[in-house]
């Protein structure tokens, strides 16, 4: 006879994953805004993923565009600034579509300025709106994320949009107002975050 098992001990990444996740937990009730948030979310992620490169692209102001405004790593003030149109590219696949994508850079040229590798790029969504996309480039000729890796990021960028929109809505608040995580108190933020 077998017995029930309990739920597994947390892993190495799992720790990881929730010191990340509660460092942006302290800089919401320290009051940061959104836009200070995202080189934070960043960093965690390339370092969540081992990654030399990670970064974050916001909709640009026509609606129709994603822009790289954060990032995190080698060679990222070579592709920060850079605009690609929403309806042609992979950053403008995971946007709409809310899902993950996984990828070679090499496969998309909307992508200038970045060496061919492995790309994962999540939506930051909060359940009701997509925010933008969070990207982590592997090395060159690097093998794609795995299944873990892609879990532990995914799990990562919807907590931490969830934590990004809790400040902006912290901040927006009246004061003496408090503010549920999900209750009525919670004022959406035009998109984009701020930057």
């Amino acid at each position: 006879m077998t017995w029930p098992v309990g739920p597994a001990a947390p892993t190495e990444a799992d720790r990881r994953r929730h010191d990340a996740a509660f460092d942006l937990m302290t800089a919401v009730l320290n009051g940061t805004r959104p836009a200070a948030m995202l080189p934070l979310v960043a960093a965690h992620a390339r370092a969540l993923s081992h990654v030399p490169l990670a970064f974050i692209a916001l909709p640009g102001e026509d609606g129709n565009t994603l822009r790289i405004e954060v990032t995190a790593g080698v060679g990222g003030d070579r592709i920060r600034g850079q605009s690609v149109r929403r309806g042609r590219s992979i950053l403008g696949r995971a946007f709409s579509t809310r899902r993950a994508v996984s990828a070679r850079v090499v496969a998309d040229q909307t992508l200038i300025g970045l060496p061919a590798g492995p790309i994962l790029i999540l939506p930051l969504e909060t359940g009701e709106v997509t925010r933008g996309v969070l990207a982590v480039l592997g090395r060159v000729g690097g093998e794609p994320f795995s299944p873990a890796t892609a879990r532990q990021l995914l799990l990562f960028s919807d907590m931490a949009a969830r934590l990004i929109e809790l400040a902006g809505a912290r901040l927006a608040a009246p004061p003496g107002d408090a503010i549920a995580e999900d209750g009525p108190g919670v004022a959406p933020l035009g998109p984009p975050w701020p930057t």
